[in-house]
């Protein structure tokens, strides 16, 4: 396994993607007197600010296309997550059996401190924050990065004074893993996603257990029951699987323990015999039987890493959730608008949707699609919407999927569907931003998309 004192100077390394990681995996080589390549398919105004910093510091940048001149005599590539694998240095590199890694797998070269991994289809930007809040509290020196917003390459100067990074991370990310190694890893789930890059279920699922590739008997993973996948994955790996679920009894697991189960009105914990921890749903603030168990996979990680029930107590029962995740922005005229833009999938879109009342959303949906199956949510869509809004180049894949079930109308613009959401609803009704599609096609990402939605709406009151 790779450490700290991994040498890389002098090595030709070839990063592809300028984006975020791509940037902080750029200085994080340089810094280890690396030759760095930079190869970036689009040429904006911002890559060029980054570009030129880049060449400041001798790397050697190219923008608005890939050469594969540019790649030549490589001794590994990095690549960084929104990279397709029909890219063409992607492709070059493998046609010429040259290493590719992801910007998390290279950071953790470089990094002493214990890791927390956490992925799934849905809920890991919710658990990695809280379970983040829960170390701070207890005392611990905690970095919180990864696909979470910034880049584990970034946080390189913290390194040496942490106790744990606590790093979400991705499909994407693991996909391109070798040593990474997690003291502990948490699977939430294992839904339809990101079909645009993987070929199926299988090929995502893989992807996903990649998390548990260098795990042995001294490390944890936590895992939810209740996913059919994740029983299944959890016979393949070395580390000590602590697993949790709403249901106390699995059938499927007669004979190993649920060490996190809902009891009642409350969740109970159990960790061999002496690590034991109780919490009441009712002092929760973040509701919906999704956050039950990203509450639950929180908190027996915690107990697994030592963390005292006070400090797992008082974060609980303070947390409110997070921007762009089932956020209130306002109520105008008794009709409730609730920014969901984080919802980029149709099971995160459902879970969403679980919380409200009968026929009483108006959902705002659409974006670039990414080959999800949006049929599934026949009966939430019968159940729960009582029209749909649909935005972005999914729009006819939307109104195929849900206009035998409730009425769907098109909009050009996300200002265009607030407004026109706003005509259509009640009082007592809710205006919900849940897209179920990537942003790319009309916003920079999810949390763009989100600002603007909330930007809309307060634009409404002052009206």
């Amino acid at each position: 396994m790779y450490t700290m004192n991994r040498n890389i100077k002098n090595k030709k390394i070839v990063i592809v993607g300028l984006s975020r990681s791509g940037y902080a995996a750029a200085i994080l080589a340089l810094k280890q007197k690396a030759i760095v390549y930079v190869s970036e398919n689009s040429d904006n105004k911002t890559l060029r600010e980054k570009a030129k910093i880049l060449i400041k510091k001798n790397a050697f940048v190219e923008l608005g296309g890939h050469n594969s001149e540019f790649f030549k005599d490589a001794d590994f590539f990095i690549t960084s997550p929104g990279v397709k694998n029909n890219a063409l240095p992607i492709v070059w590199a493998k046609q010429n059996k040259i290493k590719i890694y992801s910007e998390i797998e290279f950071a953790s070269w470089f990094c002493p401190a214990p890791i927390i991994a956490i992925t799934g289809s849905n809920g890991k930007t919710t658990v990695t924050t809280l379970l983040g809040k829960v170390l701070k509290q207890a005392g611990k020196k905690v970095v919180v990065c990864g696909n979470i917003g910034n880049p584990f390459s970034g946080e390189f100067l913290k390194f040496k004074k942490a106790d744990f990074i606590v790093l979400e991370v991705s499909s994407f990310q693991l996909e391109y893993i070798q040593w990474l190694k997690p003291k502990l890893s948490i699977i939430l789930n294992i839904t339809q996603n990101h079909f645009d890059h993987h070929h199926d279920m299988a090929d995502y699922a893989q992807a996903k257990a990649r998390i548990l590739l260098n795990q042995d008997k001294t490390d944890y993973t936590v895992l939810n029951a209740q996913d059919n996948l994740l029983r299944k994955i959890a016979k393949k790996t070395n580390a000590k699987v602590l697993f949790f679920s709403r249901n106390k009894k699995i059938p499927q697991l007669a004979d190993q323990d649920i060490n996190c189960y809902l009891d009642k009105e409350k969740f109970i914990i159990r960790i061999g015999k002496n690590s034991k921890f109780a919490f009441a749903l009712n002092d929760l603030k973040i509701k919906g039987e999704h956050n039950q168990e990203n509450v639950m996979a929180v908190s027996l990680a915690a107990k697994a890493l030592g963390i005292n029930n006070q400090a797992i107590a008082a974060v609980l029962s303070r947390f409110k959730g997070l921007e762009h995740r089932c956020e209130k922005v306002a109520s105008i005229k008794g009709i409730c608008f609730v920014n969901d833009s984080k919802s980029t999938t149709v099971d995160a879109t459902d879970k969403a949707l679980s919380v409200f009342l009968d026929k009483s959303v108006i959902l705002i949906c659409g974006g670039r699609d990414k080959g999800s199956n949006f049929s599934v949510l026949e009966k939430k869509i019968k159940q729960k919407v009582f029209c749909v809004i649909a935005i972005g180049e999914a729009k006819p894949i939307l109104i195929s999927a849900f206009s035998p079930y409730t009425q769907v109308i098109t909009a050009d613009s996300l200002k265009q569907a607030v407004q026109i959401a706003f005509k259509q609803a009640k009082s007592g009704q809710s205006v919900l931003l849940s897209p179920m599609c990537a942003s790319f096609d009309m916003f920079d990402n999810f949390e763009h998309r989100g600002q603007v939605f909330k930007q809309i709406v307060q634009g409404m009151i002052k009206k």
